[in-house]
């Protein structure tokens, strides 16, 4: 049995307290009774997930193989109970009521089809020039993301494919292969930005299809998919509503709409840029206690951190999550299974994207997508997905030689 990673655990634990400090900070000024505060739920939040966590690491590592299709099969029913008649808030229907309990299927479905598509890849090899092999990873894929996305939960799709990506490249696939099976999705941003970059784009996946020899019809297919989507994209910008193009506008430019849509994101930016090189201090900081940032204790708890603690307590919380996703992913140097590999780099790109498109979403860099930054945002079901993650993690590491 491997030993314990103490650096990963020590990265862990701190992220963890440092998020239950944010959340307390930000939730403070609240006048319900100690054991009705967000705080308080967080703390339940984090024990139960690590009660789980320590459960998971101490199953065999065979058993999470052996119900990687129970859990996928569970997953997708309950994202089609989810379709039918989910619990509604702010326009999405992503929640169901179980037993007194709140739960978000979608984010227990990563689990799901990280298990599941980790067993397909590792029995059974994939090439972008043989296409029967891409059917069974490509319903894996679809099902679950066409589902979440109707929900409509845009930004917990994307970790979908962010996975799928990471998971076909670690399974065999050449970078080449990955550029030319997301050309389509970023022929449809190239497009709508401008016809220069789509233009380029177009010209280089020709260029590579012919440098790296893919056969004549698989050039023909990609190439006939980027333009029909490029194009597709231009028409349903021309067919959106003002108040759509407002939303993607403003994206590009905050102050476009500063008392509406880019009201987040410009809140945002003053919190942390007030927090100077080592903030303002716990508990202090105008745009929390003033309440002048939205959703300051899930989505944009990083902003809560560069004001209170600047620079300095950002620079520390990113370097923690490089310690934890470095000793993370370093746990496929110790065996050369496939399923512990897949499933650790799988693991590992949720932390990654969630953490990725939080930060970059708080200081402007990209969309208000509602993905929160794990372990330091507040969430019943996102806690307990991050602390499931945790223990496959710890799992592999420790029992990844009993797999055969």
């Amino acid at each position: 049995m491997k030993r314990l990673d103490w650096l990963f655990m020590i990265s862990l634990f701190a992220l963890i307290g440092i998020g239950l400090a944010l959340v307390y900070s930000a939730t403070s000024n609240s006048d319900l009774i100690w054991y009705k505060t967000d705080w308080f739920k967080q703390v339940i939040h984090f024990t139960a997930g690590s009660l789980i966590a320590g459960i998971i690491v101490f199953m065999p590592a065979t058993f999470w193989r052996n119900i990687a299709w129970i859990t996928y099969v569970v997953a997708i029913i309950a994202l089609v109970i989810v379709a039918g008649s989910g619990h509604i808030s702010k326009g999405a229907g992503r929640w169901l009521d179980v037993g007194g309990f709140r739960l978000q299927p979608s984010e227990f479905s990563k689990i799901a089809y990280l298990l599941a598509n980790s067993l397909w890849l590792s029995k059974n090899r994939i090439s972008i020039e043989q296409p029967k092999t891409l059917i069974v990873p490509g319903l894996l894929f679809i099902v679950p993301f066409l589902l979440v996305l109707k929900q409509p939960n845009l930004s917990t799709a994307l970790v979908f494919t962010a996975m799928a990506i990471v998971q076909f490249y670690w399974a065999g696939f050449r970078m080449v292969d990955l550029f030319l099976l997301i050309s389509p999705v970023a022929s449809i941003i190239f497009s709508a930005i401008s016809p220069l970059y789509w233009n380029l784009l177009i010209i280089s996946v020709f260029f590579v299809s012919i440098k790296f020899k893919f056969p004549l019809w698989i050039i023909i297919f990609v190439m006939a998919l980027d333009i029909g989507s490029g194009y597709a994209s231009q028409m349903a910008w021309n067919s959106m509503k003002d108040h759509q193009r407002s939303r993607i506008l403003t994206f590009l430019d905050p102050m476009r709409d500063p008392k509406g849509e880019g009201y987040q994101v410009i809140q945002s930016q003053v919190a942390i840029g007030s927090g100077g090189m080592f903030g303002k201090g716990f508990g202090e900081g105008s745009q929390v206690n003033l309440s002048f940032l939205p959703e300051e204790h899930t989505d944009f708890i990083f902003s809560v951190l560069g004001e209170q603690f600047g620079f300095v307590g950002t620079f520390v919380v990113l370097v923690l999550f490089f310690i934890l996703l470095w000793r993370g992913i370093m746990i496929c140097r110790l065996y050369e299974n496939r399923f512990v590999n897949l499933v650790v780099a799988g693991a590992c790109t949720i932390l990654f994207f969630h953490t990725f498109v939080n930060v970059a979403m708080t200081v402007g860099l990209m969309p208000v997508t509602g993905l929160p930054l794990p372990f330091l945002s507040y969430g019943g079901s996102f806690v307990l997905t991050c602390m499931i993650l945790i223990g496959l993690m710890l799992n592999m590491r420790l029992k990844g030689k009993d797999i055969i």
